[in-house]
């Protein structure tokens, strides 16, 4: 696990380039989500915004069980967070992934989530190739 310094506000992934708020502002609805990360400055950075549930998906290790993140990960709780990603043609609702065990289900917008923002770019093939790698 990385050591985490008590003045940093953030982690950079050295595996995917992300780097990623350290610690949650607490639970939200999708869209105070949205809101929230469109203000973020942390770092002396405003291009914050919530991830995309491949983003998220790119923190598992689908190989290990409870807890379920890659070992470098330095925030390990077993909360559930909102992704970015909308369910489908279904507008109301968005992914969660549930890190307690790993589950990636879908909810209302309006119900209350944590949110972990992230910036930086990271394209699908490459998080594709992480996953491989790590189940």
């Amino acid at each position: 696990m990385s050591p985490r310094s008590e003045n940093r506000q953030t982690w950079p992934d050295p595996l995917t380039g992300l780097e990623w708020q350290l610690d949650s502002p607490g639970e939200m609805s999708w869209y105070e989500a949205f809101e929230y990360a469109g203000s973020l400055s942390l770092d002396h950075h405003q291009d914050w915004r919530f991830p995309s549930l491949r983003e998220l998906e790119s923190l598992l290790d689908r190989s290990r069980y409870r807890p379920v993140m890659r070992e470098a990960v330095p925030f390990r709780d077993h909360l559930s967070y909102w992704s970015s990603t909308t369910f489908g043609e279904n507008t109301q609702n968005a992914w969660i992934i549930m890190f307690d065990g790993a589950y990636v289900l879908s909810y209302y917008k309006t119900n209350a989530y944590q949110v972990r923002c992230v910036r930086g770019m990271i394209n699908s093939r490459e998080i594709a190739s992480i996953n491989r790698r790590i189940k």
